[in-house]
């Protein structure tokens, strides 16, 4: 996650005056990147904003989000392997949570699966016919061929309260 800081009052006198930040950072990085555009407690100018972001997730920051819980949760995220991520990526493309919610989500990660590379209807009913291993298709012969995955899968989509994302079919226990 990086994020461009700005000096506010900089800029509310027509002056844009602004440094790169990558999150998660220790404190001295920190202090010393509201040094680099002249924002301190003491000082003249004060106050900072955000301008642009990067983030790997999707995650919309705001301007004025708090630097101290972007900081939290970019370290909460670097510490995800990567179906955790991709699995962060659909929650947030899907709920478009603003930044105080993250934590929350990330706290309640484990409730929620990703069955990745699913997009449809049809590829979510084949997965659960033939791989999920709910099913024993076998007893039914020949007939298991005739089997409408599209339609089944349409119906585990009603049924459900999951999701398709980019990612693949999220759903939430």
């Amino acid at each position: 996650m990086r994020i461009y800081l700005t000096n506010l009052g900089k800029y509310n006198e027509g002056e844009l005056v602004g440094r790169w930040l990558s999150l998660p950072c220790s404190d001295i990085e920190l202090e010393s990147a509201l040094q680099a555009i002249s924002v301190s407690s003491d000082g003249e100018y004060q106050e900072y904003f955000i301008t642009s972001y990067e983030t790997s997730t999707g995650l919309a920051i705001g301007e004025y989000d708090r630097l101290d819980d972007l900081n939290e949760i970019a370290g909460r995220i670097d510490g995800l392997d990567t179906h955790e991520l991709m699995t962060l990526q659909a929650i947030i493309e899907h709920e478009a949570p603003d930044v105080s919610a993250v934590g929350e989500i990330l706290d309640r990660l484990d409730e929620y699966q990703l069955y990745e590379g699913i997009g449809s209807d049809e590829a979510l009913g084949s997965y659960w016919l033939y791989e999920s291993g709910c099913y024993d298709l076998s007893v039914m012969g020949t007939l298991s061929e005739y089997i409408d995955c599209e339609s089944f899968g349409r119906d585990m989509r009603l049924n459900s309260s999951g999701n398709y994302t980019a990612n693949g079919w999220l759903e939430c226990s």
